[in-house]
């Protein structure tokens, strides 16, 4: 009898992805989720799609695509779609990344682009944040001739931080145009600062961009696991051979059509998060603590204690959180903007915890 198969070798030091915790009847504020929930308006187009449960979903994802590209004025070529951003991640580096290729991001960001370029025996160079900024100057300084791919995360996860148009203007131009840039904006929509990059509109000038985003922030559409892809047709007809048949259901094309026209829930989803963000910085200044300047539904806190800790005294307190040793962060501490009651919940959990943990020395 022969052997039994075993994990490629080249993959044996790759960890799973650490999932913020879902305790049952606890506040959830550990994944960035839309507290509000999803759309009424998807949840009605969910009913209503129902009944063709036993039809296949259109490969195509026509309707979105031809939504998507009214919403961002480009053509419905310029968009593929996904299950959830983490599909989309991988679907590029399957049609761009061969064995020993390298990719590039930062050091700490999201854990999915390591993944997706390890996944087909690239390599991932990392660069550390700069101040918990992406540092775009030191990333272009990285660019080698194995360099295939890069992902920019923006604003970044877990830090909240984002770079402006002008740096990331300045940062393609530094970009060989056989390397691909993939910005992935997924709390785009949440970002407040005027200069933030109107991405959309730089495609036609550097056709090595793509841009990503999901429905699983602002749309409150994360377990339908729905993202998409903004980018040239050609590249979009490269990563369509990469792409499973039926790789988005009938029902979640739906729900998402009928999210990108909730601009109501948009809107007062923004109101609440910002509301939310002015809760949080002007509770944590009563405690000389000052978070990451974030432009997401999160924020970042360094708590100078063990991160695993805290996050366990939170649960007591009966709120999840996101402790980010996994994000090579051990004394950082992520939290989602809640509702005002679940705000106040997590505030009171989080002064229980600093007070009874020990500084880290």
């Amino acid at each position: 009898m022969g052997a039994l198969l075993t994990l490629r070798e080249d993959l044996r030091d790759l960890k799973p992805y650490v999932a913020g915790k879902l305790i049952p009847g606890l506040v959830k504020l550990s994944s960035n989720e839309n507290p509000r929930g999803p759309s009424p308006k998807a949840l009605e187009a969910l009913a209503q799609a129902a009944s063709e449960l036993h039809l296949y979903p259109d490969g195509a994802a026509t309707e979105l695509r031809k939504t998507l590209a009214e919403l961002y004025k480009l053509k419905p070529g310029n968009f593929l779609v996904g299950n959830g951003s983490d599909e989309v991640f991988t679907l590029l580096a399957g049609a761009f990344i061969r064995p020993g290729d390298h990719g590039l991001t930062a050091q700490e960001t999201f854990s999915e682009y390591t993944f997706a370029v390890r996944l087909f025996g690239g390599v991932m160079d990392k660069v550390p944040l700069s101040q918990g900024f992406y540092d775009l100057d030191a990333i272009a300084a990285a660019i080698e001739p194995k360099t295939r791919i890069i992902f920019l995360c923006n604003p970044n996860n877990p830090t909240g931080t984002a770079f402006n148009q002008r740096q990331l203007e300045e940062f393609l131009g530094r970009v060989p145009p056989t390397v691909l840039v993939v910005l992935d904006e997924a709390y785009g929509h949440y970002a407040q600062m005027p200069d933030f990059p109107q991405s959309f509109s730089l495609l036609e000038r550097w056709p090595n961009l793509v841009v990503s985003r999901t429905f699983s922030k602002i749309y409150g559409l994360a377990s339908l696991r729905l993202g998409f892809i903004a980018a040239s047709e050609a590249v979009i007809r490269d990563v369509s051979v990469v792409k499973q048949p039926f790789n988005v259901g009938n029902m979640t094309q739906k729900a998402g059509i009928a999210a990108l026209h909730d601009l109501k829930f948009v809107n007062e989803s923004l109101a609440l998060n910002r509301e939310g963000l002015e809760f949080w910085n002007q509770k944590l200044a009563t405690r000389g603590l000052s978070p990451y300047p974030t432009q997401a539904n999160f924020f970042c806190l360094e708590v100078g204690r063990d991160a695993q800790a805290v996050a366990a005294a939170m649960i007591e307190g009966g709120v999840t959180i996101r402790p980010l040793t996994s994000f090579g962060l051990p004394n950082a501490i992520r939290i989602t903007t809640g509702t005002p009651e679940q705000n106040q919940l997590c505030w009171k959990a989080l002064c229980h915890a600093l007070d009874t943990i020990p500084t880290v020395r």
